[in-house]
């Protein structure tokens, strides 16, 4: 009887034994189960930002060039700069605002724009140009060469502009007449520079526009 009482004891210890082992295996073969890492089986990592989503606006409008140099770059931004450029630029060549266009155009295009001016001011005449209203803003295409980029906007405006004499009499156009007109403007900054101004840097000459007085010179033949 005491034999058997320590046979049943013993097994009780074997079994015992066995559960602690296999009662942590799953499995075909016993083979342990591990820890499961919540990355390795795609559970979402909380401490983990996600990817920014491409813009298709950007691939389209050719600016994933500009955007590599400068991933802070905003289609938004950009626009909201060259609409106001737009208007800064014609009223500053209008009234001879040299010292405004030096912070708004490149060297060689500046130097178009004062050579204008100058040979207005030598005539004696003085520009009135009045921006009704800016129809459309819109970008019509980019490139980068370098670490240069370039971006062209197309603008639809109606405005007027006229050229009166020394003595006030209206010498061509009619400042009280809105004209439309429809204008290419490319837009240039070095990404690496110090400058982080978009500068005007060519006026591409408008076609089939009906104002007499262009409002801002070409750079282009």
């Amino acid at each position: 009887m005491f034999d058997v009482i320590i046979y049943a004891a013993l097994a009780t210890v074997v079994v015992v034994v066995f559960y602690s082992v296999l009662g942590k295996q799953t499995g075909f073969g016993g083979v342990p189960e591990e820890k499961s890492d919540p990355v390795d089986f795609g559970m979402e990592d909380p401490n983990r930002k996600p990817a920014p989503e491409a813009d298709p606006e950007v691939e389209r409008l050719g600016l994933s060039g500009i955007t590599r140099l400068d991933p802070s770059f905003s289609i938004a931004h950009f626009m909201s700069g060259a609409t106001a450029a737009y208007s800064m630029i014609l009223e500053a060549y209008a009234n001879g605002d040299r010292d405004l266009l030096k912070d708004l155009l490149t060297p060689d295009t500046y130097a178009l724009y004062d050579e204008a001016i100058t040979a207005r001011e030598a005539a004696g005449q003085t520009q009135i140009t009045d921006l009704g209203r800016l129809r459309k803003a819109s970008i019509q295409a980019a490139k980068t060469e370098g670490s240069i980029a370039h971006i062209s906007v197309l603008y639809e405006a109606d405005l007027t502009s006229a050229l009166r004499d020394a003595e006030g009499e209206l010498v061509m156009g009619d400042p009280d007449v809105l004209s439309s007109v429809s204008e290419v403007w490319e837009y240039r900054r070095d990404m690496k520079g110090e400058d982080l101004n978009w500068r005007l840097a060519n006026v591409e000459p408008s076609e089939g526009d009906a104002v007499e007085v262009d409002p801002s010179p070409d750079t282009t033949a």
